[in-house]
């Protein structure tokens, strides 16, 4: 586990001290950002070329470096090769979820105190990085909490939205607009604040 806040990616590489490294799941951008997008058009073909682009399948370090330092934007599931406008939604592109994550936004907990938070209710968060709009507010923290995910082909949207409501719903804190099983997550530039690659797998129920 990789508490501090700050650490960067040779503390990822300590704790991977046995042969079988972690890996992660995901359909990710090619390339990263300096800062958050936010024009409508550049969004919408970002969001129709990624939906369409091949699974990878990254090393724990190598998924970390690409969103906490590089800003590369990243969902947090796998969609089945539709086009957007054969489906008119993403939710009906959407096939298998493989993380699962929380929003901070201009937060007054800590990143750290919020991991112990989770750790209390029995759900360890697998990583925890500050998004680009952390530090923007005096004494405030805007950070993403992640957990992997299950692979379960069985497992429908509607279980993985609970799942995500009832973690962002553990605290006053979680965003409440970032609650969608297919949403596109963007990076950071700042490293991580935590990673546990022994963080037990969520599944698509909780209990």
């Amino acid at each position: 586990m990789v508490p501090s806040s700050g650490r960067k990616l040779y503390s990822v590489y300590m704790t991977q001290t046995n042969t079988r490294m972690s890996k992660v799941l995901c359909q990710i951008n090619d390339v990263g950002f300096t800062r958050k997008p936010t024009d409508i058009r550049f969004m919408g073909k970002l969001r129709d070329k990624m939906i369409q682009r091949g699974w990878v399948q990254l090393y724990d370090h190598e998924f970390i470096r690409k969103v906490t330092e590089q800003g590369t934007a990243f969902y947090g599931c796998l969609f089945n090769g539709h086009d957007l406008l054969e489906t008119g939604k993403q939710r009906l592109c959407w096939r298998m979820q493989t993380m699962v994550g929380v929003d901070f936004d201009h937060c007054p907990v800590s990143p750290d105190e919020m991991v112990k938070i989770y750790e209390f209710e029995g759900f360890r968060p697998w990583l925890v990085y500050p998004t680009f709009s952390d530090g923007t507010e005096p004494g405030l923290r805007s950070y993403r909490v992640l957990w992997k995910c299950e692979y379960d082909l069985n497992a429908t949207y509607e279980q993985w939205s609970t799942t995500i409501k009832t973690l962002s719903n553990m605290t006053p804190y979680g965003d409440p607009r970032a609650r969608d099983c297919s949403r596109m997550w963007q990076g950071g530039l700042k490293g991580f604040c935590h990673y546990d690659h022994s963080s037990p797998l969520l599944k698509s129920t909780l209990s």
